[in-house]
């Protein structure tokens, strides 16, 4: 119950944050704003205080604004405080104001976090990638323990990092193989890196022979994390920024392999399963709840960034489609026809609407998988 509310007031915190920036550039214009909605109608309570409507509403999710003129087919489009009568630049300042304010939100977090973490935060690897501006190294990631195995009765648990065996350092999983299959009966010493806070502890295991790999083994599997070490003065003050460039360029490497992958193989599966709606977001929030307040705060930071790069994708109906045709009024020195891009964004809004039902189907469907 306390992952639910958790993840209503993140996704709440985060549209509204959105939609805050957009109500600011939108007055700094002298913009008419006609509602500005906290939840998602029907409405419970309102009060309009110059001209502006504030409103509370039943379904606790994000919140909304809306302009005069906001609309290109809208009757008030041609009044005074229209959003269409504005300039080219206060229009762009406005729709992409929204996305501006997820990116301020996602590296003020990050710099939290990264402080937090002592200027070293871990990330899975998923892929073979370059980070920017940063040192980078890996280490071993147990990605699962075995229940009722070595591993977990030593205490080693699925998100843990093995950086020392025996105290040898462990680079790669083959060096752990090593290590653990030659131990011939005899105890391993291991180092442990609690991935979300980076504290260490010792362990120690005895493996047992595996007739499935036939060889020794404590009972776990192994994957690889990337490690990103802020060492410098200029990568401290700038790690906002840096971590923020990082992630993002990473996730779209990430989705261009298994969008390659899905179209080589006519395979959407993976694809699938890389993707998240509110559902599969829920989820997420929750295992990020019960491993600590940090984790959370990366969460929180993640979402926000997300929720700027996809909104700034040049997508009819959202802020980047709507900057899309602004920046061709700027190329064109043409408006577009007002029912054509309303036609645009009416098509792109109902394939957004199927393509999120759809997404939340397939995490419903992972539930009971």
């Amino acid at each position: 119950m306390i992952s639910i509310v958790i993840f209503i007031l993140i996704l709440s915190i985060l549209v509204m944050l959105h939609e805050f920036g957009h109500f600011i550039m939108a007055k700094r214009a002298k913009i008419g704003v006609e509602e500005f909605g906290f939840g998602l109608p029907p409405r419970i309570w309102g009060k309009k205080i110059k001209g502006t409507l504030y409103s509370i509403n039943w379904l606790p999710f994000g919140g909304f604004v809306r302009l005069v003129g906001e609309d290109s087919t809208d009757t008030k489009r041609n009044a005074k405080n229209s959003f269409q009568v504005k300039s080219l630049k206060e229009r762009m300042y406005v729709v992409l104001a929204g996305v501006t304010m997820n990116l301020i939100l996602a590296v003020a977090v990050f710099y939290v976090v990264i402080f937090a973490l002592g200027f070293k935060v871990n990330l899975p690897l998923v892929i073979d990638h370059k980070f920017s501006f940063v040192e980078q190294s890996k280490q071993v990631l147990v990605s699962d323990v075995a229940a009722g195995g070595i591993a977990q009765q030593a205490g080693i648990k699925a998100g843990d990092s093995i950086v020392r065996a025996n105290g040898q350092n462990i680079a790669t999983i083959e060096d752990l193989q090593k290590i653990v299959r030659s131990s011939q009966g005899k105890p391993v010493d291991l180092q442990i890196e609690n991935s979300v806070n980076n504290q260490y502890h010792q362990v120690s295991v005895i493996p047992k022979y595996n007739d499935t790999i036939k060889a020794p083994a404590i009972g776990v599997g192994l994957g690889e994390l990337v490690v990103l070490n802020y060492k410098t003065v200029p990568q401290k003050i700038f790690s906002g920024f840096i971590h923020s460039y990082n992630t993002t360029a990473y996730s779209m490497a990430v989705f261009g392999r298994l969008i390659g992958y899905a179209i080589q193989n006519h395979d959407i599966t993976p694809v699938s399963e890389g993707v998240s709606g509110p559902v599969g977001i829920a989820r997420i929030t929750q295992d990020a709840v019960a491993l600590g307040p940090l984790s959370v705060l990366q969460l929180v930071a993640l979402l926000s960034l997300n929720l700027a790069v996809m909104n700034v994708l040049p997508i009819p109906a959202l802020d980047g489609g709507r900057f899309f045709f602004l920046v061709w009024e700027a190329v064109t020195r043409r408006k577009p026809k007002p029912a054509l891009e309303k036609w645009v964004h009416t098509v792109g809004f109902v394939v957004l609407i199927g393509l999120i039902m759809v997404i939340t189907f397939n995490d419903i469907a992972k539930l009971f998988r």
